[in-house]
C-alpha cells in the first residue's frame, strides 16, 4: 500500500486481517521520499489485545537485517500470528516536525511443504540457510493428512550458516506421512529451505527431492 501520510505528532491506525494462527509476517513502514527518516514508531497489536492501549504481541525488530538498504528510511518489524483474534492493529506514530509520505507492505514467510515419510526405512531430511548477516530464529512443523502436528523442532542459524534436521532426529514413528511447515523471525527471502526424502539402506540410495517454498511471500 502506498500514498498514505503520517501527519506530525499522529497516530496513524492501520488494520490487519490475518488468516491462520503461528504464520510469521514481516510488516514494513517506508518513507515514500528517500532518503529520509523512518516515517514513525511502529507498534503492532494482537487481535486479541482489543482495545486495549498496550500490545501484548512480542515481536522483532528486523530493520537492520538483510535486505537493509535505506534502513534508516524505515520501520520494520515480524511476528508470528497467534491467539484466536485473527484481526490485527498497527499503529504509526510520527514524532518528527513534518508530515511523512509512506509505502507499506505486508507479506508471510511461513514456508510450506508438500510431504514427508518415514515409510519403510525413508527419512526425510532438511536444510535451512539463513541468507542474511543476522542469527534467525524458525521452527519446524510436521503435520498429518489430517492437519495434525506431529512433531515440531525449533531451528536456530547463525549468519550465513546453515542447519539440518531429519525426521529421525525428530524421533518421529516409523509409517508415517504428512506435509511441512517451517516459520521464521527474518525478513522475506531470509532462508533458502531444501528437503528430501531418502533411503539410504538400499544398495543404490534412493533421494527424492520434495519443494519447500514460501508460497505466499510474494503477494
Amino acid at each position: 500500500m502506498s500514498g498514505p501520510t503520517a501527519s506530525t505528532g499522529s497516530n496513524e491506525p492501520l488494520c490487519l486481517s490475518v488468516e491462520a494462527s503461528s504464520t510469521l509476517l514481516p510488516v514494513e513502514f517506508k518513507n515514500a521520499v528517500a532518503p529520509g527518516p523512518a516515517p514513525g514508531t511502529l507498534t503492532v497489536f494482537k487481535g486479541d489485545d482489543g482495545c486495549l492501549p498496550g500490545t501484548s504481541l512480542t515481536t522483532r525488530d528486523t530493520t537492520t537485517i538483510d535486505p537493509a538498504t535505506g534502513s534508516s528510511s524505515m520501520a520494520r518489524v515480524s511476528f508470528t500470528a497467534s491467539g484466536s483474534e485473527r484481526f490485527y492493529r498497527m499503529r504509526l506514530f510520527n514524532s518528527a516536525v513534518s508530515a511523512a509520505s509512506f509505502v507499506m507492505s505486508v507479506a508471510e514467510t511461513t514456508l510450506f511443504s508438500p510431504a514427508w515419510s518415514t515409510n519403510g526405512n525413508f527419512e526425510t531430511y532438511y536444510s535451512f540457510q539463513n541468507t542474511t548477516g543476522a542469527t534467525l530464529n524458525g521452527s519446524l512443523r510436521l503435520l498429518d493428512p489430517a492437519g495434525a502436528t506431529v512433531a515440531t523442532m525449533p531451528v536456530v542459524v547463525p549468519p550465513g550458516a546453515t542447519a539440518g534436521l531429519n525426521t529421525a532426529t525428530l524421533g518421529v514413528t516409523r509409517n508415517r506421512v504428512g506435509t511441512a511447515r517451517f516459520t521464521h523471525d527474518g525478513p522475506p527471502g531470509a532462508f533458502i529451505v531444501e528437503a528430501a526424502i531418502a533411503n539410504f539402506a538400499l544398495s543404490r540410495p534412493y533421494i527424492q527431492p520434495v519443494k519447500f517454498t514460501a508460497v505466499r511471500e510474494g503477494r
